[in-house]
């Protein structure tokens, strides 16, 4: 099986994990690491089974992810799976799977078989830190708190996390 695992990163988080996938990936198939902006639809169509990382950005894919979600080619009997970074730990009122609904749409809409969504907190760059907690309206005690909780990740666990959602595909 040929493996594809492309991801768009700003911030390294996505990155990090993305490069733990390929790993784990290359332990059962073919696996290749590329950045989102080095394919084209027609590089994408060559693989079996494609991981597509994204961060969250506002609450939902980055853009760049979902233009390409919106020029897959279709191709017979592919796979995909998704993973996302974010710089919450946890998301209370909103459904994780849920950002995963443009992947699931253009696997629907192309022929390809969805196969899951892997997620995880990563840390928040530093240049978007006054923006987001000002759209967060925390104060700077419960940002101090948000900042800690966030700082170091992806970790080591977010890592073994990673690719035991690629062993479980693979399975």
């Amino acid at each position: 099986m040929k493996v594809l695992v492309t991801y768009f990163s700003q911030s390294g988080n996505t990155e990090k994990i993305a490069k733990a996938i390929c790993e784990e990936a290359a332990k059962a198939s073919d696996a290749d690491l590329k950045k989102l902006e080095e394919l084209t639809p027609d590089m994408v169509a060559e693989y079996d089974c494609i991981f597509m990382g994204s961060p969250l950005h506002s609450g939902s894919l980055a853009a760049p992810v979902k233009e390409c979600l919106g020029v897959l080619k279709a191709t017979s009997g592919q796979q995909m799976a998704g993973f996302i970074t974010h710089m919450a730990p946890a998301y209370p009122d909103q459904d994780m799977d849920a950002f995963a609904e443009p992947m699931k749409a253009a696997c629907k809409e192309k022929g390809i078989e969805f196969k899951g969504c892997f997620d995880c907190q990563g840390f928040l760059g530093e240049a978007m830190h006054a923006l987001v907690q000002k759209k967060l309206n925390m104060d700077d005690d419960q940002w101090a708190e948000m900042i800690k909780q966030m700082t170091g990740r992806p970790n080591q666990e977010d890592v073994d996390k990673a690719k035991a959602f690629v062993k479980a595909l693979f399975a």
